[in-house]
């Protein structure tokens, strides 16, 4: 039993911080799904089932308004934290500091406004480390172990009561004036949801035989390979890193679609997108979240996508399908049901049966979830709403889902209303 783990997890829960436990050995790889930690802590009973068996010896907080409004300022140098450190020596010694395989960790409380996450290298001009304050992302905590051998520690220990708060975090040097909340972009380093079938109906969507493309002229292509700062290309980049190791493959796949949503890239030839390829594979290294894969492997990967994208991200059909519903009168059997939700899913069966002619529509529960926004196990509510409709006959049950195969149901909508 790793004891001294699990007192002193209790020990930070005790300050009304939120904790998940990460697996020995890694600093990404949470040893449960923490998507409720976000929004509520773990209690003494689950960290005692967590950290008193000596499996998982690191010990995370999850950030942001879950932990009190706790904000961690990464520093990634040492060179940085100094910087700082000279420039504010009356914060230095106060705000509690982790020593990490790197740099430092400084954490403070910040207001509801300064919740966010900022990866600072992405900004103009670029600056060292990353700005974490919202409940997406996560930090590992003293006495937990860095996969390469340090051990974290305190420096500037804990204080007896409340963390210090920050009242203006751009004036203490933690984020950069010009640094807003539209400035944030997608942290990469710590485990999110699958969105499981919506995400597999539009792999199945987005995947055609190759368009043809407008020849690009030198001037465009120049415009496409600049170093230049570009907060479009920036936000592509960021919001396509994989999630954690094992994830490159479907995310090589995203970053075309993310890049061709930007209306001067969709025709660009496919040359002109390996500087930012490149970019892209050397975040997701520096981050831990690409293994040791030569970057010459996820660019074939790219070369395989880019012509395949029929879809540019934002577009797909289903999201097509979902404003179409929202905006369109709606049908006068929904008018039979109380809730928005239901209403909203028989415009959205609607939709989809008119997109697919005479032939019965996909729909598994767990796109219907996402697409109605239900939440954390939505899927069982959305099941439970399409058992209804077609006990209602409002939809015909054509063939069930094979779990097992991952095969959404295939309903066909009824045209008596």
């Amino acid at each position: 039993m790793n004891s001294g783990m699990l007192n002193l997890a209790l020990h930070y829960l005790t300050r009304g911080w939120s904790l998940i436990p990460i697996k020995a050995g890694t600093k990404n790889q949470p040893c449960c799904k923490w998507k409720r930690f976000q929004t509520e802590a773990a209690d003494e009973l689950q960290l005692r089932k967590w950290f008193g068996n000596g499996r998982a010896s690191n010990v995370a907080i999850v950030l942001g308004a879950v932990s009190g409004g706790l904000v961690c300022r990464d520093f990634d140098t040492m060179e940085a934290y100094d910087r700082w450190a000279a420039d504010h020596p009356d914060l230095a010694p106060l705000l509690p500091t982790v020593a990490t395989s790197r740099g430092r960790q400084v954490y403070f409380r910040a207001a509801p406004a300064d919740l966010f996450f900022v990866d600072l290298r992405m900004i103009d001009p670029p600056e060292d480390g990353e700005y974490r304050g919202d409940s997406g992302h996560y930090c590992l905590l003293p006495p937990s172990q860095h996969p390469d051998g340090p051990i974290y520690r305190w420096l500037v220990p804990l204080p007896d009561g409340e963390i210090p708060f920050v009242a203006d975090v751009r004036a203490a040097g933690l984020l950069p004036s010009h640094v807003t909340e539209s400035t944030e972009g997608t942290e990469t380093t710590e485990s999110t949801e699958d969105n499981g079938g919506v995400q597999r109906q539009l792999e199945e969507c987005v995947c055609e035989k190759p368009p043809h493309t407008s020849n690009c002229s030198v001037l465009s292509v120049l415009s496409v390979t600049s170093d230049e700062k570009d907060d479009e290309i920036d936000r592509a980049i960021l919001e396509t890193i994989p999630s954690g190791i094992g994830r490159r493959n479907r995310q090589v796949f995203e970053l075309p679609r993310a890049l061709k949503a930007i209306p001067r890239l969709a025709d660009a030839p496919v040359d002109a997108m390996k500087p930012h390829v490149r970019r892209w594979h050397r975040i997701g290294l520096e981050k831990a979240v690409i293994g040791t894969e030569p970057f010459d492997e996820a660019w074939i990967d790219f070369l395989h996508a880019w012509p395949k994208v029929k879809f540019p991200r934002g577009k797909e059909p289903m999201i097509a399908i979902l404003e179409r519903a929202k905006h369109s009168p709606p049908p006068a059997v929904a008018q039979n049901y109380e809730g928005d939700g239901l209403r909203l899913l028989i415009a959205i069966c609607r939709e989809l049966q008119c997109a697919s002619g005479n032939k019965p529509f996909y729909l598994a529960c767990r796109t219907a979830a996402t697409l109605l926004d239900l939440g954390e196990n939505g899927h069982v509510k959305a099941w439970r709403w399409l058992t209804l409709l077609v006990h209602d006959g409002v939809i015909e049950a054509v063939k069930r889902g094979e779990r097992g195969k991952r095969r959404a149901s295939r309903f066909r909508y009824s045209e008596n209303e």
